[in-house]
């Protein structure tokens, strides 16, 4: 179950080139197959690449879920104020970072932020899992 972006009108992009190119869209990491949301962000606030998002997303999962067979990277065009479905709450798209609550609570918000401006490759998950 992918994430399904729930809006009056969203469109899904096939990439990260395309989602660059489309300043209104945005960002999702998910896991355990659409299940848990784990962050949204409007693109144009991500200043690292598209292998920093993929190692960001392989770090939140590691903490989480630990499936990576069942994370990905969702690129889509929605408003801000729009909904992303997913279990457990789905997300939000805001104008910046939308962390889960249980992300959030894994005390990573700040190394998440400086992943996403390219000023580090990735965050450190030793000792962090949601419980």
């Amino acid at each position: 179950m992918m994430a399904e972006a729930r809006s009056t009108d969203y469109t899904a992009l096939e990439s990260f080139e395309e989602a660059c190119n489309r300043p209104d869209s945005i960002v999702i990491l998910e896991g355990d197959d659409g299940g848990t949301i784990y962050l949204t962000v409007p693109v144009y606030k991500v200043s690292c690449g598209e292998v920093a998002l993929n190692q960001l997303l392989s770090d939140i999962d590691a903490m989480c879920w630990a499936d990576p067979s069942m994370s990905r990277v969702v690129y889509v065009v929605l408003p801000i104020g729009g909904t992303v479905a997913g279990g457990m709450g789905g997300g939000r798209v805001v104008d910046g970072l939308w962390l889960h609550p249980e992300v959030e609570k894994l005390g990573v918000s700040q190394d998440i932020e400086d992943v996403l401006r390219g000023q580090r490759e990735q965050i450190e998950v030793a000792a962090r899992r949601w419980s």
